[in-house]
């Protein structure tokens, strides 16, 4: 698999808080204006990826009549209609015991989506199937639209109609990082750590799958789309740690970036890096 830090993951897909709000205030703000405009937002999806808008409102009576019943998304209650399609994405993979990988892979894959749209305009229950179809077949899962469309009770036409406009947002982008890997590297290179200093290797299975649902939580965040996932794994691990106490874990940090760069001092790193 390609590195990280070559990857179009770094390069094009992670944001300063800044450039999110204003992603998401486009998106908002577009939906709005089309709702001014026809009367609706939503487009509608065919199968090869094409889009059809709603049609311009001949009777401005009847345009103005549809305005006044239907009131436009706030960005914050966006916001929350997404939280709450992320947290059924993992539901769905739970039912289908998919591996943790196709699950954060689906969440990218839907946070990402949303960036270019708004939930005006492409219903997120729709969109939350097709990332997850589209996830299976990018870490080789694979499971027909009819089968996931099946086990939920959902039209799979809908996913297989979606999927072009997904991948199309998506810039085609299918490789992405999550922090579960880094998370099991740092564990690894933990038990050496752990060996030569504290003899506490029997805890760290446990802070392994505490430090594993604290990044399923995270993954419910913005956080994918601010942070590497080797940071995001720290930042588990960190608190998994605080729960169950394996290592010194400033002492462990100090001990990471003195292997990376032996020739500089950890204090200066240390400040470099804050």
């Amino acid at each position: 698999m390609a590195d990280f830090i070559t990857s179009t993951h770094r390069a094009k897909w992670i944001f300063t808080p800044h450039e999110l709000k204003d992603k998401y205030k486009v998106a908002n703000h577009r939906a709005k204006q089309m709702l001014e405009k026809y009367g609706a937002t939503r487009v509608d999806v065919d199968l090869d990826g094409s889009l059809a808008y709603p049609e311009l409102q001949s009777d401005v009576k009847e345009n103005a009549e549809k305005h006044s019943r239907t009131k436009p998304l706030k960005i914050d209650e966006e916001q929350l209609l997404r939280a709450f399609y992320e947290f059924k994405i993992q539901d769905v993979c739970d039912a289908f015991k998919f591996p943790r990988k196709i699950q954060a892979t689906a969440l990218i894959y839907f946070k990402r989506f949303y960036l270019q749209w708004s939930v005006m305009e492409h219903h997120p229950k729709d969109i939350m199937l097709t990332c997850i179809y589209t996830a299976c077949k990018a870490e080789e899962n694979h499971v027909s639209a009819e089968e996931l469309g099946k086990g939920i009770d959902q039209d799979h036409q809908v996913i297989l109609n979606n999927e072009m406009i997904v991948l199309q947002s998506l810039g085609f982008d299918l490789i992405v990082y999550s922090p579960y890997h880094s998370i099991d590297g740092f564990i690894n290179d933990m038990e050496d750590f752990i060996y030569s200093n504290n003899g506490q290797l029997q805890h760290l299975k446990d802070l392994h799958e505490t430090a594993k649902m604290v990044a399923d939580k995270t993954m419910r965040t913005e956080a994918s789309l601010l942070f590497s996932p080797g940071q995001l794994a720290l930042a588990a691990l960190r608190r998994a740690n605080e729960e169950y106490p394996v290592v010194n874990f400033e002492r462990y940090l100090n001990n990471i970036l003195s292997r990376q760069h032996p020739a500089r001092p950890v204090p200066e790193l240390t400040i470099n890096k804050a």
